[in-house]
């Protein structure tokens, strides 16, 4: 089941209007750690809405990614495709592959090679540049993202987006593992 910006809304809507205790949820899983080179395996689906640094919602999208691992390469390739709901679509081409000490090296088409990932606490964790439209090079914005993973197939990122240390906004998505 495909989950839309209208799921993600409502779910907020829910958090916001239920006090705590009125909320029953199913016991969680004594640990749960986001492992990208399993959970990008295949397709997931999500929706995510993007903000300012005030937070206000600039605009919403929805998030394909659909992965495979290159036994060639020995790393997970991912292509991670953002259909935004004012017509833009975006796609991340991502390479990645597991290190030591629950570390990753990445690469990604855009953003480049030598993108480090790392594992904290049960969260993945990697930062880096990436050009967005004329702002490249050294003037490209720093993305730092943050995987946690909820459930076995479904798992929430924040990626903040600043430029020189200054926010410029940040996504808040989910992703959730379909038809593996």
């Amino acid at each position: 089941m495909a989950t839309t910006s209208a799921d993600v809304m409502a779910l907020e809507a829910e958090a916001v209007a239920a006090p705590a205790e009125a909320v029953a949820l199913p016991p969680m899983p004594a640990r749960l750690a986001f492992a990208p080179e399993s959970f990008f395996l295949g397709r997931t689906e999500g929706a995510g809405v993007v903000r300012d640094p005030f937070g206000r919602i600039i605009r919403r999208c929805r998030i394909a990614t659909e992965g495979a691992f290159s036994a060639g390469q020995g790393a997970l390739r991912f292509d991670e495709t953002f259909t935004y709901d004012d017509g833009e679509i975006d796609v991340w081409r991502w390479v990645m592959q597991a290190g030591r000490e629950g570390r990753y090296v990445a690469a990604e088409a855009k953003a480049g090679v030598g993108i480090t990932g790392e594992m904290r606490g049960g969260d993945y964790v990697l930062a880096f540049r990436r050009p967005v439209g004329r702002a490249a090079g050294p003037l490209s914005p720093h993305f730092r993202s943050c995987f946690t993973l909820l459930a076995p197939d479904l798992a929430l990122k924040r990626a903040d987006v600043s430029f020189f240390g200054l926010p410029l906004g940040y996504l808040s998505a989910v992703h959730r593992r379909v038809g593996n």
